[in-house]
């Protein structure tokens, strides 16, 4: 106040000097007034405030709550108050909980009662199935090059004996190639060769009335003779209720196909390529009697090729040769099948 009225009177003196700061000066004037007139509202504001530390101090400790609150669940501040009820919610859930628990229980216990039951009849028609399905295949092995060979499909309880998506069986394959020799897991005893003739014993077996198409890759390998021409026939058979490709080097295999592609490596000294033909009967003939007689082809090969092609074009007691879905035999020039 002191110092405000100094330069009042400052003022007005150098008003004496400089008329244009005399209008200055009641404006001046009227600030001290009203600096005045504030400065006691605020003496009497002061007089009235009650200041409590404690309830201060209270106070921040709830704003550092809400702070660690929010950055507990990261929300804002603004939406703890809904994430409150939100746990409210979830807590009162849990603590009716326990009235449901006995409910649960019971509903439990009626759903493993029914998949026990469910689980006991597949297990049963698994047992009925495999035995069937394990003497039809061993009786196919005994064609295809495999005889005295036996397979097993052994339906057993699990380990364990839980509830599983597949129920409480444990299925194994097991095979014996040869006779004499004890049953073993199929992946343990049989040869690539033999897996392809066994793969083409069970498709036939479980074939539906429309089956996939399947891919047998030297399904032939290690047999010939008449055990090729079963091996193809077997194909054959196959390929009415689906279709089989068959990549194979054997004319007594190809001849059964009702169709025949050629696979050939072609070169011209700087690259390679592999070109694919769909083969005409006449053409066919040919490329049989080639894989009968090597690169040297003699009529009595063509003779002979074309007398396999006759008979694997004959129905047999399998199928119908003219059915719509119709197998595939390939074939390749060169030392290693391709699929």
């Amino acid at each position: 106040h002191a110092a405000a009225s100094r330069a009042l009177a400052g003022l007005k003196t150098l008003s004496n000097v400089d008329e244009r700061l005399g209008a200055v000066v009641p404006l001046v004037d009227g600030a001290i007034i009203q600096i005045q007139e504030a400065a006691r509202e605020l003496s009497r504001y002061l007089e009235t405030l009650e200041l409590d530390p404690a309830r201060q101090h209270e106070v921040e400790k709830r704003l550092a709550a809400v702070e660690e609150l929010s950055r507990k669940h990261r929300i804002d501040a603004a939406a703890l108050p809904g994430r409150a009820a939100q746990i409210e919610l979830e807590l009162g859930e849990l603590e009716r909980a326990e009235t449901n628990l006995a409910t649960l229980k019971q509903q439990q216990t009626t759903a493993l009662e029914a998949y026990r039951k469910s689980a006991q009849q597949l297990s049963a028609r698994r047992v009925t199935t495999a035995r069937a399905l394990s003497k039809d295949i061993t009786a196919r092995m005994q064609s295809l090059g495999m005889a005295g060979g036996r397979f097993l499909i052994e339906v057993s309880p699990t380990a364990s004996g839980e509830p599983s998506p597949h129920g409480l069986d444990s299925i194994e394959f097991r095979v014996t190639a040869n006779p004499g020799q004890p049953l073993r897991p199929l992946s343990k005893v049989a040869s690539g060769g033999e897996l392809s003739r066994l793969s083409l014993a069970v498709q036939v077996s479980c074939a539906a009335e429309e089956s996939r198409c399947m891919v047998f890759d030297e399904v032939d390998a290690g047999v010939g003779g008449a055990v090729a021409e079963i091996v193809g026939r077997e194909l054959k058979a196959f390929g009415h209720k689906g279709q089989a490709l068959c990549v194979t080097h054997l004319p007594q295999v190809a001849s059964q196909g009702h169709h025949h592609l050629r696979v050939a490596k072609l070169t011209d000294g700087k690259s390679t390529r592999t070109a694919v033909a769909d083969l005409t009967l006449e053409e066919r003939a040919e490329e049989l009697a080639r894989m009968l007689g090597g690169l040297e082809v003699t009529g009595k090969a063509r003779e002979h090729a074309r007398e396999m092609l006759q008979l694997g074009a004959l129905p047999d007691s399998k199928a119908d040769s003219k059915s719509a879905n119709q197998g595939v035999v390939k074939t390749n020039r060169n030392s290693r099948a391709k699929s």
